[in-house]
């Protein structure tokens, strides 16, 4: 879920409930307002709460409510206490999940003792995605666009009121890649002379997995429907060359079934940033959540409480299912050098993303390109060109960009991940 509660902290909370005028963002007046994003689910696992504080625009970190007693209490007796884990986060001690007809409410204790409570909230209906599936628009404003879409039959449920998070994670495979390093070694006469090894690769650089969650609000709602059927809801969109679909793609979804209250407070935030920055000069005042102080009441607090059933739903797919063209990759990596003539005898590469350079061109002549010089520095730690292809003198180098994807990704593969 995005973090939306860290960019509610921006706003310059120096206005009454009914302003509606326009108002510059400065921090004269700055207030210190405590932040708080608290979602727990049916699903058993440790929940976790995000308590945070309101920050200065010239800041750019979080100000995390450290050392906060955090704890849910529900109305079976039953309190749930959670401890601060290493980034800030308030993760429950043991797992439990949310239970239908049970209320719960959210109790925090800030370090200097004022204390804030939620209204009491139940688990919202549950509810099931029933297809998640991606397909090519061929028409209107967003043809050839990648549409990832849901459904989900509500029929026999009160569910009405949806909001969705998703995590997609992309396969990327590098276009040029050798199984061994190219080392130097042995240098002289201050980098006039040196050798180049070529040894073993000790770490597999080819195939990496790029991972990102959802920075947005999305919702929807069947209450103004004639059936309670959420069909062919567009979840994600994606440029038909975009270089997630390049090589393999996958996305899984969360649907949260929220109450009317937490849906309407969401759509209200959502409205704020529908020019996708909060930071706008028509801020329309406090939004008003669940969550409320008790040592005194004309204390604001950002952000609700919400108890909500969730389902989730994960596909895979490549350009081939959707018969599309392979995307570009992002990089330029292909080789491109002059044309060998009288007047040109040596290459001269035009891609400096791909490089075949001559240990024995070492600009000693007039006209003669200084490639040796080019070999130490772009194969050193700092550069990090890697090595593709040849052997003394002539070798094959490309940019980290073009044969180590490490360089902008991960080499670990997923426990999800499926070929």
């Amino acid at each position: 879920m995005k973090d939306f509660y860290n960019i509610l902290t921006l706003i310059v909370l120096l206005i009454s409930f009914s302003c509606t005028e326009e108002i510059p963002l400065e921090t004269i007046g700055f207030n210190d307002v405590l932040v708080v994003e608290a979602t727990i689910t049916n699903e058993f696992k440790h929940q976790e709460i995000k308590i945070s504080r309101t920050y200065l625009l010239e800041e750019s970190n979080q100000r995390i409510e450290e050392n906060a007693n955090v704890s849910i209490i529900d109305s079976q007796g039953n309190t749930y206490h959670f401890s601060q884990n290493s980034e800030g986060t308030y993760v429950s001690d043991i797992e439990f999940e949310a239970l239908l007809n049970i209320n719960y409410t959210l109790l925090v204790t800030t370090s200097d003792g004022k204390n804030y409570n939620s209204s009491e909230t139940k688990l919202s209906p549950l509810s099931q995605i029933d297809d998640l599936y991606a397909e090519i628009a061929l028409e209107g404003a967003q043809a050839n666009k990648v549409h990832v879409l849901l459904n989900s039959n509500n029929e026999g449920s009160n569910a009405q009121y949806f909001r969705y998070e998703y995590t997609e994670t992309h396969k990327i495979v590098v276009p040029y890649y050798g199984n061994s390093d190219a080392v130097i070694t042995n240098v002289q006469d201050n980098g006039n002379e040196f050798e180049i090894l070529i040894v073993p690769k000790t770490e597999n650089k080819e195939i990496c997995y790029t991972t990102k969650t959802s920075n947005n609000i999305i919702q929807t709602s069947t209450n103004q429907l004639g059936n309670n059927l959420v069909n062919k809801f567009v979840i994600r969109t994606l440029d038909k060359e975009d270089v997630r679909l390049r090589d393999r793609y996958t996305i899984e979804v969360k649907q949260y079934v929220q109450s009317p209250e937490a849906y309407n407070y969401y759509r209200i935030i959502n409205d704020l940033s529908a020019d996708e920055s909060l930071l706008s000069e028509s801020q329309p005042g406090y939004v008003v959540g669940n969550i409320n102080a008790l040592n005194n009441s004309n204390e604001r607090v950002i952000g609700f409480f919400e108890v909500a059933s969730v389902s989730s739903e994960r596909i895979f797919f490549n350009y081939e299912d959707l018969s599309l063209p392979q995307p570009p990759y992002p990089y330029d990596c292909l080789y491109r050098t002059n044309e060998i003539s009288e007047a040109e005898p040596y290459n001269f590469n035009y891609n400096e993303n791909h490089l075949v350079l001559d240990y024995t061109l070492a600009g000693d002549a007039p006209g003669v390109p200084n490639q040796r010089a080019q070999l130490l520095n772009f194969l050193s730690p700092i550069r990090n060109y890697q090595y593709v292809s040849g052997g003394f003198p002539i070798y094959n180098i490309v940019s980290p960009e073009c044969g180590d994807c490490t360089s902008y990704s991960s080499n670990i593969q997923p426990e999800f991940w499926e070929d």
